[in-house]
């Protein structure tokens, strides 16, 4: 008999909807099981242990934002251009892939590993927190209030209407055309 094969990308977006759900403490070895109409030793066997299945949930949409990004910010993007693109990610992201992103990181806060791939990923998008003159000012406050706002909406549950969340961003991409802070 041949041992049946485990769609990985089948049972990451299963999860995903569990997640959704029940944020990350609904997702265990035996909710998606019950989802996938698996055995929990099934589960376990392509994913090993539950903080490497939310590993592969946070390294799929990190791999789909990427992508995203990318075609936004060109090949070679400058620096204006990165925070430019990194806003309108943020910004054109739904907003269920954006709660669950911050409940998968926020089940893994703490964890070394990921808390590097974090990291690597804000490298990515920024060259580091120093600014020489006004443009670069700006352009890092227009970054960090990206982050915050996402923070404040998305990790703290803060009530930002979609309304005043697009007037945010549209402000943001505003800002981060020239870099300037002066209208601000």
């Amino acid at each position: 008999m041949r041992p049946r094969t485990i769609n990985r990308e089948y049972l990451l977006d299963l999860a995903g909807k569990i997640v959704s759900s029940s944020g990350a403490g609904g997702l265990t070895f035996g909710s998606l099981a019950n989802e996938a109409g698996l055995s929990k030793a099934s589960i376990q066997s392509a994913f090993g242990t539950r903080e490497a299945l939310i590993e592969a949930m946070l390294d799929r949409w990190i791999t789909l934002e990427k992508k995203h990004f990318e075609q936004i910010a060109g090949a070679t993007p400058s620096h204006q251009m990165r925070v430019s693109a990194h806003i309108a990610t943020t910004a054109e992201e739904p907003e269920a892939a954006m709660r669950r992103v911050a409940a998968l990181l926020a089940a893994l806060a703490g964890k070394e590993h990921q808390i590097d791939r974090a990291v690597e990923w804000y490298a990515s998008r920024i060259d580091g927190l120093n600014a020489v003159g006004r443009q670069d000012r700006g352009l890092r406050l227009a970054f960090l209030a990206t982050e915050g706002a996402f923070f404040m909406r998305y990790f703290v549950g803060f009530p930002i209407p979609d309304a005043i969340w697009l007037d945010i961003f549209n402000d943001l991409k505003k800002m981060s055309k020239d870099g300037s802070v002066s209208e601000y």
